[in-house]
């Protein structure tokens, strides 16, 4: 009984334990990492308000841009805390967590993400759910700029957290497929509790989790098949900060950003374009996800699966 509680304690780097019990440590670390940033990076908010003459404690917060753009400059320490994490109790280098010298396949990342988006608007449009208003002529550059560094912030915490950190060892243990599963399902519950999904209708919710699912599987995949983090890295990133920042259109049922350089009209609300919640929870976007997944395994089988080290 005692080995067992010692095995689940993630403060240690015991690897020798039946796969379930690799499992449940790796998700009990992932929790600890995930709330220790988040209560780290709220006084960090909290501070940087404060700084700025606003009193958040007394309910006195800044408005528009800098309010959305704070937190998410805040998870740049979700992603210090877990690289921390794997080099000081999991002993693994930055290479083992997917941040290798293949920075170069960002940019990949980013075609990938660009070509989708661009297939997934082409669709709403033809289908008459979406339509092209214009260029936005009073766009801010410096908001774009700052909502892009944002964007690159959020998008690279979560690939650290779930497939750096969590995908990353737990494949060291159990087979891949499980191993992108549990990190899968790491990814998709915290955009469940922090997200407006499940208030989206039934219909909605049902294609945004399934998209959800679907689109943490594509992260995976191009991340096993490139070994390293750096392409999923630019595609979460390109995709938010594309989709909110550049079109203006909804991000996961966030309302889009109105300086964005393109202007969109929503026409109406179905299941192509994902109604209030925005495009993803569309079956179109489903649709280019399922898509790219095919085409990713695709070229990964083509190219032999031993030489990319797929299990």
């Amino acid at each position: 009984m005692k080995n067992h509680f010692l095995n689940l304690i993630p403060f240690n780097n015991r690897m020798e334990m039946p796969g379930a019990e690799y499992v449940i440590k790796k998700v009990l670390a992932f929790i600890l990492i995930f709330f220790v940033s988040g209560i780290l990076g709220e006084a960090v908010v909290i501070a940087s308000f404060t700084g700025m003459g606003y009193d958040p404690l007394h309910g006195v917060m800044p408005e528009g841009e800098i309010a959305g753009l704070v937190p998410f400059y805040g998870y740049l320490l979700f992603s210090i805390i877990a690289i921390l994490y794997c080099k000081l109790i999991e002993k693994r280098s930055l290479e083992d967590i997917g941040l290798t010298k293949k920075f170069g396949d960002y940019f990949i990342g980013i075609v990938i993400a660009l070509i989708m988006l661009g297939v997934v608007i082409f669709i709403c449009c033809i289908s008459g759910s979406v339509s092209f208003v214009g260029i936005n002529k009073n766009v801010s550059v410096k908001g774009l700029i700052l909502w892009g560094i944002a964007f690159i912030i959020q998008g690279s915490e979560e690939e650290i957290l779930c497939r750096g950190f969590l995908m990353n060892t737990l494949k060291k243990k159990i087979s891949v497929p499980m191993a992108v599963f549990v990190s899968s399902t790491a990814f998709v519950v915290p955009h469940l509790i922090m997200t407006s999904i499940l208030e989206a209708g039934v219909v909605y919710s049902i294609i945004g989790i399934v998209n959800l699912y679907l689109i943490s599987i594509l992260f995976s995949i191009i991340v096993l098949w490139r070994k390293n983090i750096w392409i999923s890295c630019g595609l979460h990133t390109a995709w938010n900060f594309v989709l909110n920042s550049v079109f203006g259109l909804t991000l996961s049922g966030i309302d889009g950003n109105n300086g964005g350089l393109f202007i969109f009209k929503i026409n109406n609300l179905n299941i192509i374009n994902g109604s209030e919640y925005g495009l993803e929870a569309g079956i179109a976007t489903t649709g280019i996800i399922l898509v790219m997944i095919c085409g990713i395994i695709y070229l990964w089988k083509g190219k032999g699966r031993d030489r990319h080290g797929i299990q």
